[in-house]
């Protein structure tokens, strides 16, 4: 055992990295962590050490940018266009009874779908099912996994024993579509993305000042962005800190256009951004204003002097 733990052949993993990793629960991104690390951080050195397909690899590297741990590909592949149109037709009644008594296998998902939901299907439920099933062509296996997913979300935002509508699940069935989420191996590796997605949510909510509540769907949408970019801990605390400076409130959109610069300069630390990326003057304008009369001046300089003394205030009780 001892000749596993030469000095020279010793990796360093840091215990964030290993806690996200544990979160998520999944072994090829735990794998193609330790390959990335074990190839001085060489992507393609990882993948040709674990001689992965393509599926497996993208789907792992896709989950460690998801948890920060990595950084996007440049050779991503593009989303697959929505579905054509997104638009289903309108199924009738005696469509419905066609397929409940000539296929077993939508039959059979309708039992399934009805134990998950706690309850019988209505006719409209069961045209938003057989459009998931008909028209978008989603597997039996992936329009389960779909129903218990959106009843465990629903679940964690709004209590237990919250059940979601048909038509809810029917809305995330054309997202997961559209995301390419339409086999089962696919899906599966979007559910391990979403979930580890959460976990990060957790960790950056407090850094945002959020203690008390679950983020609202566009604030999501800003924190995966922030995530997959690959934002450190830090660097979005960072960021905060800023807005607040700049709003004197917390303003999503403008601390998404201070972390989307330093995106595109390569900052991605706090230490990185403050060497090189100074916060503008709050309340600034881009025109040069005209110079005041020196006792303004002094005014102003009072002015500023017990604004930042409030700010250091406000971020020290922040902090702790």
């Amino acid at each position: 055992m001892t000749a596993l733990l030469m000095p020279n052949d010793i990796l360093s993993l840091s215990a964030q990295a290993a806690r996200r990793l544990i979160d998520s629960d999944n072994g090829d991104g735990a794998l193609l962590y330790l390959a990335m690390l074990e190839g001085g951080g060489d992507t393609e050195k990882a993948r040709c050490a674990l001689k992965w397909n393509e599926g497996r690899f993208s789907a792992a590297h896709a989950l460690l940018v998801s948890l920060g741990l990595a950084q996007p590909r440049s050779d991503e592949p593009a989303p697959p266009p929505p579905v054509e149109n997104d638009v289903p037709p309108e199924y009738t009644r005696a469509d419905l009874l066609t397929a409940l008594e000539e296929e077993p296998s939508f039959s059979g998902l309708c039992r399934s779908v009805e134990q998950c939901l706690g309850k019988p299907l209505s006719e409209t439920d069961l045209k938003s099912l057989y459009t998931i099933y008909d028209f978008l062509a989603l597997p039996g296996e992936v329009i389960l996994l779909l129903a218990h997913w959106c009843a465990r979300e629903t679940e964690r935002k709004y209590g237990a024993g919250k059940r979601p509508r048909m038509a809810a699940i029917k809305k995330e069935a054309f997202r997961w579509k559209r995301l390419g989420a339409d086999t089962l191996e696919a899906a599966e590796a979007y559910l391990h993305r979403q979930q580890a997605l959460i976990g990060r949510e957790r960790e950056l909510l407090p850094l945002l000042g959020i203690r008390d509540r679950l983020p609202v769907d566009k604030e999501r949408e800003f924190i995966a962005a922030w995530v997959e970019m690959g934002f450190a801990d830090d660097a979005i605390r960072l960021a905060y800190e800023r807005t607040l400076f700049q709003k004197q409130q917390m303003n999503w959109a403008y601390m998404n256009s201070i972390l989307k610069r330093w995106h595109q300069a390569g900052f991605h630390t706090a230490a990185e951004a403050e060497a090189g990326d100074k916060p503008p003057k709050r309340g600034a304008s881009r025109a040069a204003a005209p110079a005041p009369a020196t006792e303004d001046r002094q005014q102003a300089a009072g002015k500023l002097k017990s604004e930042l003394d409030w700010m250091d205030e406000f971020l020290k009780t922040q902090k702790g």
